[in-house]
């Protein structure tokens, strides 16, 4: 199997391809999130492909890389483990969603790949969406009627929190996903040409 690996980009590409296949029709995930306004949205993403690291260097590579782009520490030593294997692949995922307040998710793909005794291959992919939805306005229009005569009409306006559905929040992250790897794609030609179908 360890000679399948062709390079540590491909690594990061393997599994997304078949995630992508799982959204084949995307119009779904688009509406819905096309459907929502925010009051906050700040997107923050990595792609990042270093090939022959000096395994001596590889933590104080990693620990800069993660300092300039603000990779959270969790992540900081899944990515360092790499060094303790041929060939290492992590995927993580985060969705926190509050009603009315900040929310986020992130998705992380991570893969090393060691090319000899002293050098590692690198290729992470960090996606992180801060979010928070805007209230659902809701307009309340009341006749007024004195002894059965309308008098009048006023209108009333509130603001409610919006909530995603289970179903909302999985579409949500599906298309996000598929969001990072497309970014992933066009940062790294040489992963956009190992796979050619579907994205």
């Amino acid at each position: 199997e360890m000679a399948l690996v062709k390079s540590v980009d491909s690594l990061i590409v393997e599994n997304m391809v078949s995630t992508t296949q799982q959204t084949k029709d995307l119009t779904q995930a688009e509406e819905v999130v096309r459907g929502l306004t925010f009051d906050q949205f700040e997107e923050k993403f990595l792609s990042q492909v270093m090939q022959e690291i000096n395994l001596s260097d590889f933590d104080g590579v990693v620990k800069r890389l993660a300092n300039r782009h603000s990779l959270p520490d969790d992540k900081v030593e899944e990515i360092l483990d790499g060094k303790y294997a041929k060939v290492n692949s992590m995927i993580s995922r985060e969705f926190v969603f509050k009603i009315g307040q900040s929310s986020f998710m992130s998705y992380c793909k991570v893969a090393t790949l060691k090319t000899s005794a002293t050098t590692i291959d690198l290729a992470i992919m960090f996606y992180k969406l801060d979010f928070k939805l805007s209230p659902r306005r809701i307009e309340t229009k009341t006749t007024h009627r004195f002894l059965g005569i309308k008098t009048g009409t006023s209108t009333s306006v509130h603001y409610e929190p919006r909530n995603l559905s289970e179903k909302d929040q999985d579409v949500f992250t599906k298309f996000f996903r598929l969001k990072a790897l497309r970014g992933f794609l066009e940062e790294n030609p040489r992963a956009r040409n190992q796979i050619t179908q579907g994205i």
